[in-house]
């Protein structure tokens, strides 16, 4: 057996109660939303972390390729296929950020390559070698992030050296 329960609730009452829901869902919306900025920027600092513990690049700013680094671009072919395709992943990088100083042109290149959608078959061989090398393929992207990155300042005509002044 059903009880139907009825309420008489005013137009008032009913519109405050529709805006105090609206209200509601946006704060929600927006703490969610910081939320997910932190999850994205300790993506990062992971990423920089795991890089550094297996000796891919350096700790230091600005970030360099070492040894293993330079082997692993290599090997995985990932510095060919970034000096084959330069011109054009310049021109997709500059379209989706700001790159007017070095420390907006790292973390462009860096979020490029993050995103980066490679071939079927070169994101085949990409993770052959990161198993091969035992990094991870985030690894992988940040080294030809760092990479891309010195191309990147170089085009915009900045050193390396121009990373550790500040922003203006």
């Amino acid at each position: 057996m059903e009880t139907n329960l009825i309420i008489y609730i005013g137009i008032y009452k009913a519109l405050g109660l529709i805006v105090s829901l609206v209200a509601g869902a946006w704060y929600l919306s927006h703490r969610l939303t910081k939320v997910e900025t932190k999850v994205d920027g300790f993506d990062t600092r992971l990423t920089n972390l795991n890089g550094r513990m297996d000796n891919a690049f350096s700790g230091t700013s600005p970030l360099s390729l070492l040894p293993k680094g330079q082997i692993i671009i290599e090997d995985s072919g990932l510095r060919k296929y970034i000096d084959e395709n330069k011109d054009k992943l310049l021109s997709q990088c500059k379209q989706k950020s700001s790159m007017t100083n070095p420390y907006d042109i790292q973390e462009s290149a860096f979020k490029f390559f993050d995103s980066l959608e490679f071939e079927n078959e070169f994101e085949s061989t990409l993770k052959s070698s990161a198993f091969k090398h035992g990094v991870s393929l985030d690894t992988i992207r940040r080294i030809g992030g760092i990479y891309f990155r010195d191309i990147c300042l170089n085009a915009s005509g900045f050193k390396l050296e121009d990373l550790d002044k500040p922003k203006s």
